[in-house]
């Protein structure tokens, strides 16, 4: 009687020695294709990205032929009386990389007391030449001109980039921008005004800038 009840448990005993190596090797091979699937992979990429600054490059001819960063001594005239003008052109060039804005204003002024920079008027007009424009103004455009100042004072003319009249855009490459400065010595309009101005001077610096 004790062997026949024993037998039940025994024979649990035996399916269960035969199905867990089964069971062992379904978790196994399930393992394995788990890790099989896992070690697919796929992926692109793109280097070599390269970010670089353009340049802004300007010099002018001073009215020659020669360009430079720095001109001097282009504008002006000595031994001067009210009514006297003079007319002078130069050629700012522009040979940067990237384009930009290009304005014309006065960097610096020494000027007398009283003022003669004040009787000493600017009008100054803007063109796209075909090629250098010299100090007489020859080859200097006829059209498509740009108003960069009207009777302004030496004293008064626009001093920063940001005050500047007749801004222009200017394109990435060797771009050529004419100026042609008219300057004429107005009278106070009164006999002791213009006397007080005898032997006075007054300078200025005029700086072309692309931003």
């Amino acid at each position: 009687m004790s062997q026949t009840a024993s037998q039940p448990p025994e024979r649990k005993r035996h399916l269960v020695r035969i199905i867990a190596p089964a069971v062992g090797l379904l978790a196994a091979g399930l393992l394995v294709w788990q890790g099989s699937y896992a070690a697919f992979s796929a992926t692109t990429v793109d280097t070599g990205n390269t970010w670089a600054a353009g340049s802004l490059v300007l010099t002018n001819n001073g009215g020659t032929a020669v360009y430079s960063a720095a001109t001097s001594a282009t504008f002006g005239g000595a031994n001067l009386k009210p009514g006297a003008t003079g007319t002078t052109c130069l050629t700012v060039k522009s040979t940067g990389t990237a384009a930009g804005t290009l304005a014309m204003y006065r960097s610096a002024l020494a000027d007398s007391a009283p003022s003669l920079g004040a009787q000493i008027q600017l009008t100054v007009t803007e063109g796209v030449p075909a090629t250098d424009v010299q100090a007489n103004c020859t080859g200097f455009p006829v059209a498509g001109l740009t108003t960069v100042a009207t009777n302004q004072p030496v004293s008064t003319f626009p001093s920063s980039f940001a005050t500047a009249t007749g801004t222009t855009p200017v394109a990435a490459g060797t771009v050529l921008e004419a100026y042609k400065v008219v300057w004429t010595f107005v009278t106070t309009g009164t006999n002791p005004g213009d006397t007080a101005l005898m032997g006075k001077t007054v300078t200025a610096a005029f700086t072309w800038e692309i931003q």
